[in-house]
């Protein structure tokens, strides 16, 4: 074996390794193997080419992100809390870094992408029924509420994000709902449907409302495309899409902690964000908060003059005395709940603005559009599904004030444009 092929059976290894890290959020061994992928892929460019760097490299998302970043760090000239500034630069660097790993080698095409996708998928379903089993155990001989079974609960174990956990399982979804519409099976035919069924499922435990609506639509979108399509077991893939928004829709149409979040916005005051001042009872729902750190933001930009600066590391200081002067809700006597305090604005397009002014806000954006240019130039389902829903996210979530929300929004854009390929790689058809 040449030292080209020991160096891909490496990468393989390091990149089996970063998924159970992101998976199961262990966070050093997540930017440990980021960094093995990095030297790994330098190493195995120079080696196949006689250059360090790849083309690769030359590309508008990894950019983008450079030039985020590049404004970030112009921030330390002039903030006010450097020590903040400093930590929040620090957790941004996965943002040059990700995208790097990705570029710095042409190791990732189609089929290493089979290959990997058949860990990332095994790992995400061992992860959720050890979950699974965990909060049964719980409820049956702890006597725990069945809340251990829902949303944050549900990961508590290895200290996850429920909306993440969920994003990368619909990335699964799609994976094994693109190859299934196309003939071609992930394992045995029951395996497969099975799988489906049971992504279908522990996304709707996590109770994540903007992933659950992406699942539902796209579910209806590839039931349609099944009936363009020709295979031998499509009436199997047929009851098993209908079974799961059958699902979907009874759960959604009855009284449970899953459409009680869904209607908890329905039933939200809209009008209540505009009052001036509220008292610690009022509960925000999430489309309420969010409206209200529109309202914030905007206050705040315009009392500190920074529209173009940004307040950089006394964002979260400015939102704080926000929450404490509206009364809004901070947390109990002599209790560890702080209430809304530390909550930063969950929007990331805000965040960008608060943070860096109006030119952190475009450089943001900038990077949008280079993830949708990756969509449009591969014209893949996974790609342009995963950038959609990314993209939205970022309206529900300040995906850039955490080390995993980098690495989610970073890796899979690029991980996607370079693996899936513009003709399907031949795999095992469904048995």
């Amino acid at each position: 074996m040449n030292r080209s092929k020991q160096l891909d059976l490496l990468l393989y290894l390091w990149f089996i390794i970063f998924f159970i890290s992101m998976v199961c959020c262990f966070r050093a061994v997540s930017s440990i193997s980021m960094g093995l992928i990095v030297v790994t892929g330098l190493l195995k460019n120079k080696m196949d080419t006689g250059s360090w760097l790849n083309t690769r490299v030359k590309n508008w998302f990894p950019a983008a992100c450079c030039l985020f970043y590049l404004i970030q760090a112009v921030a330390l000239l002039y903030t006010g809390n450097f020590t903040e500034s400093a930590k929040n630069l620090q957790i941004k660097s996965a943002m040059l870094f990700v995208p790097f790993a990705l570029c710095c080698s042409d190791y990732l095409n189609g089929r290493v992408y089979q290959k990997l996708m058949k860990y990332y998928i095994w790992i995400l379903a061992a992860v959720l029924f050890y979950c699974l089993l965990l909060a049964s155990y719980k409820y049956c001989f702890m006597n725990a509420q069945n809340t251990v079974f829902f949303y944050h609960q549900l990961v508590i174990p290895f200290r996850q994000h429920a909306v993440q956990v969920s994003i990368y399982l619909f990335i699964g979804l799609i994976y094994l709902l693109e190859k299934a519409k196309n003939g071609l099976g992930f394992h045995a035919t029951a395996i497969h449907m099975l799988l489906i069924f049971y992504f279908i499922c522990c996304l709707l435990l996590l109770s994540s409302k903007l992933v659950i609506s992406f699942s539902a639509c796209c579910l209806v979108y590839y039931f349609y495309l099944l009936l363009r399509a020709k295979f031998n077991y499509r009436l199997i893939l047929f009851t098993s899409l209908f079974a799961g928004l059958a699902m979907i829709i009874l759960v959604m149409s009855t009284q449970n902690r899953i459409s009680k979040r869904f209607n908890e916005i329905l039933s939200g005051n809209l009008s209540l964000v505009q009052q001036r001042n509220f008292t610690p009872a009022i509960y925000f729902n999430g489309l309420q908060f969010r409206l209200l750190q529109w309202r914030f933001v905007k206050e705040i930009l315009t009392e500190d003059n920074a529209w173009l600066t940004g307040v950089s590391g006394d964002a979260q200081k400015l939102l704080d005395n926000k929450y404490i002067s509206t009364h809004m809700y901070t947390g109990g006597v002599n209790t560890p709940d702080r209430g809304y305090l530390g909550y930063n604005t969950h929007d990331q397009f805000l965040q960008s603005l608060l943070e860096s002014g109006i030119p952190g806000l475009l450089a943001f954006i900038l990077i949008c559009f280079a993830m949708m240019h990756l969509a449009i130039r591969r014209q893949r389902r996974e790609l342009t599904i995963t950038v959609m829903l990314l993209i939205a996210y970022c309206f529900n979530e300040a995906v850039f004030e955490t080390q995993y929300g980098i690495m989610l929004f970073t890796f899979f854009p690029l991980f996607l444009y370079y693996c899936v390929e513009n003709k399907p790689i031949p795999v095992t058809p469904l048995n």
